[in-house]
This record gives structure tokens, sequence and C-alpha cells, in this order.
């Protein structure tokens, strides 16, 4: 059946490369169902397409689940590595992988990753205008990559092994032979002195845990030979695939090449990429993710049982094997629809999580659950990089001489290549001034377009204050003149500057006279209400109790939230704090069931542990001093991320520095007054980096939810979490549109409860530890409350309701 399905080329116009890769898979799944008997050999395998049972089998909770038996040529291609062994031998290997490829290290591979490609990208000017086979020089590239990154080599160093991978049914001896050597070579510069230590990269990290003194954590030469095998195969084969396969669909799909050239664009201009921008190409990631779906590298997953054990309601024989035919998954029509084999990168426009609400394990294309694929991230990340510095530099077609033929060897490839026309890009650069982009347009109707934009400019800074004037004056409504364009801001800038120009004596804590000057001088000037002008907007100021109280009571419905700048907006967005009606009803329902007496009283634990972990920090600061403010916003964060994030400060860590950032950034722009629409033609430095700023926490807290919602399809969590986050991601998945809420919500109310979770919460701790500091007689009466109540013992939620001292101060 196979050697008939690839006996023609495909069509491209469709992407269904299950019937043609998998053709047995296909037709038997019609005939049989969607688990049925097969038998290689004398081996009987249950070909498994159900994802309820797939997510049982991957998750593994038992332990009943083994990986699959390899033949003996296979066995020699990838020997005994991390991918096939078991228990505590596959704990170690996975250790070390993951110390290998966690962030910080990925961080530090991006300029070698960079340098590959410019490699890659210097041969390709030889070829402008010309066909390329782009499956030979990602394979090139990937290779150098894994070789550079891994095992810091070249891909010269390399070749030898790269070339016998493939042809390796002859010459596995002569792999095993020339892995020693890569390792001794690094060993020898070791005991040279060349080197301090052994590197910190993968090959690095397998020569120390050889020579790891604790047998539990040593490993073998055979196993660390195994291991280099994997590896070579893994990080260069997957990525090679994913990389040549995308450059194939935007060939075709020249409108989606566009979208992705106009983010990198955005995102780098004609620099080289940086980590904060990787993380935040949305559109490319859409794309990723589609090439994944549609020509998944790894095309089935082997596991075994070597007893009789129940899946869902089958009892399985022992020595069974389970066939999971994971290009069956990515193009099931039950899962993505009809149109399942057409490219639709837009099905990830949410995320995966959104992507797959339907069958959590409906796309799987580095595994699924404990044993998921630890280069994960590695291969994105290098996919990410070449095709970004690909976009930059050239427009791509596919040749017409190009013949669609994929089959599998190892992974999903093109049999005769995939052969494209590279055109370079002419770059035009728009004229640009300092802190400031201006473009200017002039058609047939300017003239007309000026006077009505003039008479309406005129209107809003000039007749409106004039007429609103009149109306408070007739009522005894005073205030400081209007002045033409800037209404008062100046006045109140120059105020609070001479306010704060010199410290504060803090016997007296009038912090309102020198945080507000214009407040306290005008107020005793015009009286409790009085008119004031933010540019040309009106602003009645209010201090008179009872209409606070009106107001702020809201019984008719008619006094809306105020409108914030547009660069505080992009710091809280558009969530809870300043939504109206069903929305905020909605978002109140989502934080009052987050924040209610019973999940407070399930939060202690977490604030005790991280007061603890302030108090160590302290132990080594006694008797010295300490900067209260500080220690409270870090105390502030870890609390927030703890209790309604369920991670710890150093992972969003990020967040609360873009949040601080963009904090500042508005606070310069508090009193800065803008004209609608002006921000079309003219942006200052402030705006364009308030713009990357917000797009980058954006990307952030999505790469939060959707690491949420992982663990949910990874089978690791029994649901989303009750914390905030939890409630969030679930209202996100609720069926009742009414309770629903979008992607745009979640990241809003993320950032508000990070601001507001932290900065409020840090500012009455530092000030009240403050005001002890001075108060010591009420710092004396809060201790004695405390010990009587507690004694030595941590706070419990009986006794902080108690806590009367605590409370008045």
């Amino acid at each position: 059946m196979r050697e008939e399905s690839i006996s023609n080329a495909m069509d491209f116009s469709s992407h269904d490369v299950f019937q043609r890769i998998m053709p047995h898979i296909h037709a038997w799944k019609k005939l049989y169902g969607k688990n049925y008997l097969i038998w290689h050999g004398p081996q009987a395998q249950l070909v498994v397409t159900e994802p309820e049972l797939i997510k049982e089998i991957l998750n593994n909770k038992d332990g009943k689940y083994l990986k699959g038996k390899l033949d003996v040529i296979s066995k020699k291609l990838i020997g005994e590595g991390i991918i096939f062994t078991e228990g505590e031998k596959w704990l170690k290997l996975c250790r070390i992988a993951n110390h290998a490829f966690y962030v910080e290290s990925l961080k530090g591979m991006i300029p070698a990753m960079i340098a590959s490609v410019e490699t890659m990208l210097e041969r390709w000017r030889q070829n402008e205008e010309k066909e390329i086979d782009v499956y030979k020089e990602s394979r090139l590239l990937t290779a150098e990559v894994i070789s550079r990154t891994a095992f810091e080599s070249s891909y010269l160093e390399g070749e030898n092994i790269f070339d016998m991978l493939t042809k390796l049914g002859m010459i596995a001896a002569r792999i095993r032979f020339l892995a020693w050597r890569m390792i001794d070579k690094r060993a020898e510069k070791m005991r040279r002195g060349e080197e301090n230590n052994y590197g910190s990269d993968f090959l690095g990290s397998l020569i120390k845990a050889n020579h790891d003194p604790d047998e539990k954590n040593s490993i073998s030469i055979d196993d660390m030979v195994d291991e280099c095998k994997t590896f070579y195969l893994a990080g260069q084969e997957t990525t090679n695939g994913v990389l040549a396969w995308s450059i194939f669909l935007l060939a075709i799909h020249t409108d989606w090449q566009e979208k992705a050239r106009k983010e990198v664009i955005q995102l780098f201009g004609q620099e080289n990429p940086n980590l904060e921008g990787i993380a935040r190409l949305k559109t490319m990631s859409m794309i990723l993710n589609e090439t994944l779906r549609l020509y998944s590298p790894v095309i089935n997953l082997l596991r075994r049982v070597e007893r009789e054990a129940r899946l869902g309601k089958l009892i399985i024989p022992a020595n069974t094997e389970f066939y999971l035919p994971l290009l069956a998954l990515h193009h099931d029509p039950e899962t993505w629809g009809q149109d399942v084999h057409l490219l639709k990168p837009e099905r990830f426009a949410e995320g995966v999580a959104k992507a797959t609400s339907i069958n959590i394990t409906g796309f799987i294309p580095f595994g699924f659950g404990p044993r998921m694929c630890v280069g994960l991230n590695f291969a994105v990340n290098e996919a990410k990089i070449a095709l970004s510095m690909i976009l930059q530099r050239y427009q791509f077609t596919l040749s017409p001489n190009y013949v669609h033929d994929p089959i599998q060897i190892l992974i999903v490839r093109p049999q005769k290549g995939i052969r494209i026309v590279l055109r370079k890009i002419r770059v035009c650069l728009a004229v640009e001034g300092r802190g400031a982009m201006i473009i200017i347009s002039l058609s047939t109707g300017v003239c007309i377009f000026l006077l009505v934009a003039l008479i309406r400019f005129l209107h809003k800074v000039w007749w409106t204050p004039i007429r609103i004037h009149n109306i408070m004056r007739s009522q005894g409504i005073k205030g400081p003149a209007y002045r033409f364009l800037h209404g008062n801001t100046k006045e109140i800038i120059q105020m609070r500057e001479e306010s704060i120009s010199n410290p504060m004596d803090f016997s007296s804590h009038d912090v309102f006279q020198r945080i507000m000057p214009h407040i306290h001088a005008w107020k005793k000037l015009y009286g409790k209400n009085y008119l004031i002008w933010h540019g040309p907007q009106a602003q009645l100021v209010v201090t008179e109790p009872e209409l606070i109280k009106e107001i702020l009571n809201n019984k008719d419905g008619k006094y809306l939230k105020g409108k914030l700048d547009v660069i505080t907006k992009k710091l809280v967005g558009d969530g809870i704090v300043l939504t109206e009606g069903e929305k905020w009803s909605k978002l109140r329902k989502i934080a009052n069931h987050a924040f209610y007496a019973e999940s407070l009283k399930g939060m202690i634990p977490a604030m005790i542990a991280s007061v603890e972990t302030m108090l160590e920090r302290w132990r080594q600061n006694e008797e010295n001093e300490i900067d209260i403010y500080k220690e409270s916003r870090l105390l502030t964060a870890e609390v927030i991320s703890r209790t309604a994030f369920g991670s710890s400060y150093l992972e969003g860590e990020n967040i609360f520095d873009m949040l601080t950032k963009l904090g500042m950034i508005a606070a310069r722009n508090g009193f800065r007054i803008r004209f609608p629409g002006m921000e079309k033609f003219f942006k200052l430095r402030d705006d364009l980096e308030s713009d990357k700023i917000e797009q980058a926490i954006r990307e952030s807290i999505i790469g939060m939810i959707d690491k949420r919602s992982e663990k949910m399809r990874r089978g690791e969590e029994n649901n989303y979490g009750s914390d905030f986050l939890g409630s969030l991601i679930k209202a996100n998945h609720d069926p009742d549109e009414k309770n629903r809420i979008s992607i745009d919500d979640m990241v809003d109310e993320c950032k508000t409860f990070y601001i507001a979770g932290q900065e409020t919460t840090n500012g009455v701790l530092a000030w009240s530890i403050f005001l002890l500091a001075i108060h010591t007689d009420w710092q004396e009466k809060a201790r004695k409350e405390v010990i009587e109540l507690f004694g030595q013992e941590n706070p419990n939620p009986e006794g902080i309701a108690r806590l009367k001292t605590v409370s008045i101060i």
C-alpha cells in the first residue's frame, strides 16, 4: 500500500500527506474504526487513534506503558538514549538534557544560530534569481546549528557523523568510534588546561555526568555515545523538516509569506532577531504550528505493555504494542474540520490550547505527557530565527520544476528536495526623525481636508472650552483660567516639580500638599469643587464628600469610568478597572470567585512561604540597613505570582519588569496633551517604546496561559486550576457566550491583577513598616498583639481576623 501511494507525485493544492504516507492507517481506520489490531510479523500492534486513549497512554500515570522496542538497525541508529530508556536511567538522561536546553541556555545559543543562518545566506547571495534546493540548504543549516550549540563544534567537524547516520546500516561501528573521538577531544582540552570545565553545552553536560562521583548521577561511555547520536539526529532532522516545509508552504501561499514578513520587519527592521522579539512572533508561530500539523516530522509513536492492562474499556493482553499515528490526529477532520488538509494558520490565532479545545491530544508534534521532547523550544527558536532572517532578505516562490512527493525516511521529507526561486527584497526606507516618524501624503483634496480638520480642531480646543466655562461659571463654579491647547497642565507640572524638589520632614505626614500641590492650593482658592483643564478637556475637581458618594454610588449608571491616556491604557488594558456594563459584571464575577473567603484561606500557606523566603534573606542583613520598599516589592510580586497565577516571581519577573517600565513611561506622559488620530501620523519615542513593551507583555502572558493549558492537555492537571489564572482560562473556554471572555480580556485582566496585586500591597506594606519604624510605641503594641495570638508560630486565618491593632495601623 505504501509503495503504491508514493509511486506518483501528489497535487499540492491539498496537503493530504496522511493518506500518502500512511495509506494503511488511513484505509483501515475507515474500515475497522478508530482503534484496531494489526500485525508486525507475529507482534500484535493495537493502532490507537482515539484521543482520550492516546492521552491515557502518553500520560502513563501508572508507569505501565513502556517505550516500544526498536528493530535491530533502528537501535543502531538511535541507541539506548533518552528516547527509548525507562525508569531511573531515563530520569538521569532527562535531567542532563533539560539542563542543557533550559531557557537561559537557549538564550545563549541565539548568537550561534544567527551566525549559522548568516553563513547560509552568504551562500544564497550567489543564487539570487536562481533555483535552490531549500531542503538541502536547511539540512546543512540545522546540522551546523546542532553542532555549534550542543557540541561546540562546526558542521564540518560533525559532517562524518551526519553522513553516516544517513547511511547507517553498514557503518554503525564507525559512528561509535567518531562519537568517542569527539568526547575524548573535549576531555583532552580539559586535561591540558585549555578549558576550565567540560563546557555548558549538551556534550559538556554528558562528560560531566560521566565523571560524576555519585553513581546515581553517573552515566557510561555507551550512554554518552547513544545520547550524542540521538541529539545529532533529533536536533537536525526534525528542525530541518519544520524549516523546509514551512518555506515550501510560504512559497505557495505568498499572502502568508507577506504577513510573516510584515511582522518580522515590524519587530526587527533589518536587524538580526533577538530573544524578546522571537517570543513575540505571533504570525510566525501560527505558521510553524500549522506546518507541524500538516507535515509532522514524527508520524507515529510506539508503546507496549509487558503485563495485561486495562486501557479505557479494553483489556489489553500482555506483550501487546500500541501504534500511535500522530499524522492521523493532525489530519483528523473531527478535530480540525473538513478543510483539514488545507493550510490555515489562523487555526492557531489564539494559541494551541484554543485550536485543540475539542481534543487536547489533537496536536502533539513533539509528543505528549512526561516524555514530551526536551528540544521543543530549541527547534522552534531555530526555525523562527532562520525564517525571520530569510524573510528580511528574500521573497521566494516555488520553482516550476518542483515535484511534490513527500515520503517518510525517519521523518516526513521531500523525495526530490524543495526547489524555490529567490528574489532579493529592495528595502524602501521611510523618513525618520529623532524620536518620531512622519509620513506625509498629499492628494488633490488636501485643501478641503485641512479646512475641515481646522474647523473640528478649533471646535474642540476653543469653542467647547468657552461654552463649558460659561455654563459652570453661571452656577458659581470657579477655577484657574483655561490656557489655549495646554489647559492647566503646564501650571500643574511646575507646581509638582517644585513640591518634590526637596525631601520633606517626617515629623508630619502631609503628603497631600507634596503629591497634589495644585489640588491643595486651588481648593483653598476656589472652594471644595472647582474646574480645571487637562488640555481642552474640562475636569470638575470634587472634594465634597456627599457629591463624591453620589458619583461613586452611581445609582442611575450615568457616571462612567474616566478615559485613560493612550500609554496608561496599554498598562492596564481594557480590563475590570475600565470596563462597563455586562463585560464588567462578567469580569467581576471571575475576580470575586478567585478571591472569595475560602480562596483567600487557601492562599495563606503561599503567602507565608513567600514571607519566609524574604526573612531568610534578611538573616544575612541583621544589624545592617535594608531597603524595605525594594524588599516588599519582591515579596508582593512573589505572592501575587504564587496565589493568582500559580507560578513564582522568577517566572513572572519579565512581566513585572516590563509593567514597571511601562508604568514609568505612563507617569512621564500623564500630563501630555494628545489629539485624537495624531498617533497615526506622529509617534514620539515613548509611544514607540510603549508599543513594543505592550506587545512583549501580551506575548509573555499568552505564553503563561498556554503553559497552563498545555499542562491540562498533557494530563499533568485535572483542570485549569482554582486560582485567578485558572478562572480566566476556564471562562475563555466557557460554552455559554454570555460567560465567555476573549484572549484579549484574559491578557488585560492579568495585567490589571499583576499591577493591582503587587503595587498597591507593596505600598501599604512598605509605608506601614516605615511608620512603625518611626512610631516604635505602636510597633511594640502590634508585636504584643501578634505574640499573644500566634506566639512563634506562623499566622493562621482565625488569628489574622482578630488582629485589631494591626488593622487599625
